[in-house]
């Protein structure tokens, strides 16, 4: 009798360390990539949302294309060279970058939400059923980049375009692990048509103000 009961331990035991086995598995290679997958792609639509707010909130002006932008021209009237406001652009990168971090602060505060279907890794179940907090923790400064552009439009008309790049990490806390998300957000700040042959240095990949520093 008690060696009977003691075969059904054994038994018992051995299923439960397999079950284990499979469920750790099926935790680590089903499971996870959907989660990681799924939190990544909110994730990475909530900083963008943050970082737009910010944007927003901070260019609530207009912002001129001739207040961040000089050209300057020949006596002929042909355009010489453009040279970039950097006090007025360092001052609106900034402010966009404060802005950010407040943003994203605020975003770490609130965390990810996801339903508890999508840990089941099941596809029919993704985005059901009652929903859970994932820790968000926003890492580092928010910093950015601006760049110009130029492309032609027309005979003797370009169009330069000046953008922020804002770039973002954050880190998902899993039950089991964490991991980290980076965005690099392209923010058109302002643009203009102009009229004029624009010197080939910077049609052939030259870019006005690229090299400022402009993280605070």
């Amino acid at each position: 009798m008690r060696k009977e009961r003691d075969k059904r331990r054994i038994v018992l035991l051995v299923l439960l360390f397999l079950f284990l086995i499979l469920a750790v598995n099926y935790y680590f290679f089903v499971v996870s990539p959907v989660i990681i997958s799924y939190s990544r792609a909110e994730t990475q639509a909530l900083t963008e949302k943050a970082v737009n707010v910010a944007v927003s909130n901070v260019l609530n002006r207009t912002i001129s294309y001739d207040s961040l932008i000089d050209i300057h021209y020949t006596q002929d009237g042909e355009i010489a060279s453009f040279s970039a406001n950097q006090y007025e652009i360092n001052t609106i990168s900034r402010e966009i970058v404060k802005e950010a971090q407040f943003q994203m602060n605020s975003l770490g505060e609130d965390g990810l939400r996801l339903n508890i279907g999508t840990f089941s890794g099941i596809p029919f179940l993704i985005g059901r059923g009652p929903k859970i907090t994932l820790k968000l923790v926003p890492i580092g400064a928010v910093s950015s980049e601006f760049e110009s552009h130029f492309d032609s439009v027309g005979i003797n008309m370009t169009k330069h375009t000046l953008y922020f790049y804002i770039k973002t990490h954050v880190n998902i806390v899993l039950p089991v692990k964490s991991y980290d998300v980076y965005s690099n957000i392209q923010v058109m700040l302002a643009e203009s048509i102009i009229v004029g042959k624009v010197p080939d240095v910077y049609l052939n990949g030259g870019s006005v103000g690229k090299s400022l520093n402009l993280v605070p």
